[in-house]
C-alpha cells in the first residue's frame, strides 16, 4: 500500500518467489500513475509474472482481497486505511510501519501531571506517536488479531522504526473478551482526551459511550 517506486515491493516478491520458493502475486498500490506505469513495465521486462502495480488510493484502488498486506511508512492516517483495508478483506496478516503521526496532537489532553513536560514540542511529538500507535493496536486486538509492536531497524537508518504486525486470531474472542478489549481502548482514549481517530472512525467504534 503506498508503495512508491516499489523497491519494497519487488523485495516481497523475490523473497517468496526465489528464497522462500513459494507461488504467491504480489500487488503494489500506488496513487501515482508515473510510478505504476514504471514498476509494472520493469515487472515485466524481468520476468516477474506475478509481480502487477496498480494505481489508486488505499482505500479505492481495486485488487482482489490480500491474504497479507504491508503499508511501509504511510503517513499518517494513510496507516489507519490501510489497516482498516486488510481488516475488511479479512487479511491474515496486516504489517505496518507508522509515519508522521500527527492527527491526534491536536486532541491530547493527557493527565495534568504531565503537562509541564508535554509544553516540549518534542515530547508532545512523541507522545502523540505513541498514544496513535497503541490505540491502533488495542483496535487490532479488538477486531480479532493478536499485535506485535516493536523496533525493525536502527534507528541510525530512521526514527520512524516501530512496526505493528498483526495476526488474525483463529477463533473470534468471545462477548466478554470483546468487551474488556472495547474497554481498554475507551480507557486509553479518555486518558488522552481523544474523540476522534481515523482507525476507530473506519471500524465504526465509538471512542467514548453516550
Amino acid at each position: 500500500m503506498g508503495c512508491g517506486k516499489g523497491y519494497l515491493t519487488f523485495a516481497t516478491h523475490d523473497y517468496f518467489d526465489r528464497v522462500a520458493q513459494r507461488s504467491v502475486r504480489v500487488c503494489g498500490v500506488e496513487l501515482r500513475p508515473e510510478l505504476v506505469e514504471h514498476c509494472n513495465r520493469l515487472a515485466q521486462e524481468t520476468g516477474r509474472e506475478k509481480l502487477s502495480f496498480v494505481r489508486g488510493t488505499i482505500q479505492e484502488a481495486t485488487l482482489p482481497a490480500p491474504d497479507v498486506l504491508i503499508a511501509l511508512h504511510a503517513c499518517d492516517t494513510a496507516t489507519d486505511d490501510a489497516i482498516a483495508r486488510g481488516l475488511a478483506a479479512g487479511s491474515a496478516l496486516i504489517v505496518t510501519a507508522p509515519c508522521c503521526q500527527k492527527e491526534l496532537r491536536p486532541q491530547l489532553r493527557p493527565a495534568p501531571v504531565l503537562a509541564p513536560a508535554l509544553r516540549h514540542g518534542i515530547f508532545q511529538e512523541r507522545h502523540a506517536e505513541f498514544a496513535t500507535d497503541a490505540l491502533r493496536a488495542l483496535l487490532l486486538e479488538w477486531a480479532g488479531y493478536d499485535t506485535k509492536v516493536f523496533e525493525f531497524i536502527s534507528t541510525e537508518h530512521t526514527a520512524k522504526n516501530l512496526m505493528i504486525a498483526a495476526t488474525r486470531r483463529a477463533q473470534p474472542d468471545a462477548a466478554d473478551q470483546r468487551a474488556e478489549r472495547a474497554r481498554a481502548v475507551r480507557s486509553l482514549a479518555e486518558f488522552y482526551g481523544i474523540r476522534s481517530q481515523a482507525l476507530a472512525r473506519h471500524l465504526d467504534f465509538a471512542l467514548s459511550l453516550p
